[in-house]
């Protein structure tokens, strides 16, 4: 695995890639369509923060950086479009509170939005107990570049997985390896270049090691960087 940033990806591709920084720089180091897959969860620009913890200093009780800025949501999708090959995919997560925002980028950069994927989770949320039901679902938009076409059988546009063990999360957003591996699987083959600008704890990194795929991830948060890092190397 390479911390670097200074070559093209012609030369690091037999390697993969885990950058600390803000992916809308890093990401310029990325040729043109020069990526396979794309399968992100980037900030839900709902200003996301746990509130229930007793430890009121504990990491998830700080708010999710950029999930306010709209315009990074914009420019990492215009970015996103330009790395990827031709005939491609990419699986963006996306809160239902702003998803025709999302749609709206997304088909402003020319992506074809092919599903809107709804994972059913184990849990919902706890929200307004009185005027509000629980969210138990989560979307991820399946989108094209040209037209790519899916591996194996054709599955439906409802998933269950269940979301990461309260007690064994190292991100407060950290989403399942399975469902990740699902992604890749559907779109992707050994050996292709899969890229998370907003790697987070780093699922998509193992994912990737699970399934053979090389990656290139990027994550903002130095702390997060650390854990995504251990928790790849441990993939070894």
């Amino acid at each position: 695995m390479e911390n670097i940033n200074t070559k093209t990806l012609e030369v690091l591709r037999e390697k993969n890639i885990l950058w600390n920084g803000d992916c809308l720089e890093l990401m310029k180091n990325i040729p043109d369509k020069s990526v396979d897959l794309i399968v992100t969860d980037p900030p839900y620009l709902i200003k996301y923060k746990t509130n229930y913890r007793k430890n009121k200093y504990h990491k998830f009780c700080n708010e999710i950086q950029n999930d306010s800025n709209y315009k990074f949501i914009s420019l990492y999708i215009q970015e996103c479009y330009r790395i990827l090959k031709d005939d491609t995919a990419m699986y963006m997560f996306c809160n239902c509170d702003h998803v025709d925002f999302f749609k709206q980028e997304l088909e402003k950069c020319g992506f074809k939005i092919k599903n809107m994927i709804i994972w059913v989770k184990n849990n919902w949320t706890a929200g307004d107990l009185k005027a509000q039901f629980g969210k138990q679902y989560e979307i991820i938009f399946l989108v094209n570049k040209g037209r790519k076409f899916f591996n194996g059988k054709r599955i439906t546009d409802v998933w269950q997985f269940n979301r990461c063990a309260g007690n064994k999360l190292v991100h407060q957003n950290q989403k399942p390896v399975d469902l990740i591996e699902q992604c890749i699987e559907k779109h992707s083959n050994k050996d292709d270049i899969v890229f998370d600008g907003c790697m987070g704890s780093g699922s998509t990194g193992v994912a990737c090691k699970h399934l053979n795929r090389r990656f290139i991830g990027i994550e903002l948060d130095k702390e997060y960087f650390e854990i995504a890092k251990d928790r790849i190397e441990k993939e070894e």
